[in-house]
Parts: C-alpha cells; structure tokens; sequence
C-alpha cells in the first residue's frame, strides 16, 4: 500500500512540473568566482536566460565562462566572461510585443504557398491502387480518385487547395477531380 501511494506521489510530482532547465557546474562555479554583484549577477543571467527563454543550448564548458582575473578592468571582464554564441543568440530571439501575446498566427506565422498549381500533362498512367495517374512538367505525380478518359497528353491542368488538406484538379474539358500527390 506504501509503494503504490509512493508511486502515485511520484508521478503527480513529475506531472506537475516542469523539465528543470540543465546548466553546466562549471559554468556555475565560473559564475560563483566572480567578485563584482552586477558581473556575477550578468554571468548568472547569461547562463540560465538561454537555458529558459531561449531555445539555444547553455555553454558547454566551464572554460567559455572564465572567471576575470583581480587586475582586469571591470569592462574588459564582462566582455571576457560572455561566450562569442551566447550575444548574438540573445539579440536572434526578441520576446513576441504584448500584443501578439497568445495569438497563434501572430507567433507562429506560415509561409507563403501558392494557391495553385498550372502546368501540362507529360504522361498518363496508373498508380499500383489501379487509380489514374498525371505526370506533370516539373515531375509532380498526382493521383486522380476517378478516372478521366478526357484528358491528354499536353493538357495544360490547374490544381488548387481545397478544404481539409485535400487538391482539386480541374482540367480543359471543364472536369473537376479530387487528387493527390504521390510524388
């Protein structure tokens, strides 16, 4: 009884949180070394920002964090404590505005795609389903659901988006098919 309470405990424990973000103990002993606040503070912000809000990895070796030595001048230590990839991984990756916060096309927007498809018949065949198929230049194989005895070789065809993921083929004979790519 022990054990299964245990196990439950366990995996609400690992089910509520969060993968804990994994720096480097010698990037935090480099960190630990500094004796100015603010550098120390910088060198630990360093480490850990990439680590969570950016999808960039943590420095990996405690070497890329060098602690400053007692003589080096404040400036020439900050330089020297950042890693080449950790500045220009940061000024990449700016937070989203506030007010795209939450908006799925603002954040993650898609790329132009064409809206259709117009380009000629080069071959005619069948597909090992038994169902028509169309080459067309530039080697695209579309696959037509039903079979269409209208269509030729040299057939300039359009296809375009239709609903659920899914292609229409209209041809020069005004027929209209639904297909899809092979290849």
């Amino acid at each position: 009884m022990l054990f299964a309470v245990l196990a439950v405990a366990r995996l609400l424990i690992g089910w509520g949180g969060e993968a804990q973000p994994q720096v480097p103990q010698g990037a935090l002993r480099a960190c630990a070394s500094i004796a100015a606040d603010a550098e120390r503070l910088a060198c630990y912000d360093r480490l850990i920002t990439p680590a969570v809000g950016n999808p960039a990895p943590p420095p990996r070796a405690a070497a890329a964090v060098a602690p400053p030595a007692a003589v080096t001048p404040p400036s020439v230590a900050a330089s020297a404590a950042v890693p080449p990839a950790a500045a220009p991984a940061a000024a990449v990756s700016a937070p989203p505005p506030k007010e795209s916060f939450g908006l799925y096309a603002a954040e993650h927007p898609t790329p132009a795609v064409a809206a259709a498809l117009q380009a000629a018949v080069v071959a005619l065949g069948k597909a090992p389903s038994g169902r028509m198929t169309v080459q067309l230049e530039g080697g695209a194989l579309w696959e037509l659901y039903e079979a269409d005895p209208l269509i030729a070789v040299g057939d300039v065809v359009t296809v375009t988006r239709a609903s659920f993921d899914s292609y229409l083929m209209h041809t020069p004979s005004r027929r209209t098919h639904r297909v899809r790519r092979l290849h």
